[in-house]
């Protein structure tokens, strides 16, 4: 795989967590605004989306934004809500990280 798309591939992770903690902040609050930011990055990570389609295959471009997410997802969970990252969980996002670079090889 390219640069560029583990570029759009880290971008679309990141737009995807943004929107939600953006749709967590508008169920907490009840601001429209979590809401709306939620739903234009979520527009623009899909964009992305599309965009890696059309330079590797659907199972490796799906399974790699949605481990990246869950890993990043995982970390912001922890160091934003001080959820809590058990060995257990952190043997899965090892697990994740491990399939990850088996697509890769």
């Amino acid at each position: 795989m390219d640069w560029r798309l583990w570029e759009m591939l880290v971008t679309a992770a990141t737009c995807e967590i943004l929107g939600d903690l953006a749709f967590k902040w508008w169920a907490e609050t009840g601001r429209t605004i979590g809401l709306v930011g939620g739903l234009l990055v979520y527009t623009v990570a899909l964009v992305l989306f599309a965009k890696m389609l059309r330079r590797a295959e659907l199972a490796v471009v799906l399974t790699l934004w949605t481990g990246v997410a869950l890993v990043l997802m995982a970390l912001a969970g922890w160091w934003l809500f001080h959820e809590t990252l058990s060995p257990r969980r952190v043997l899965g996002i090892a697990l994740v990280i491990g399939g990850m670079v088996l697509l890769q090889m």
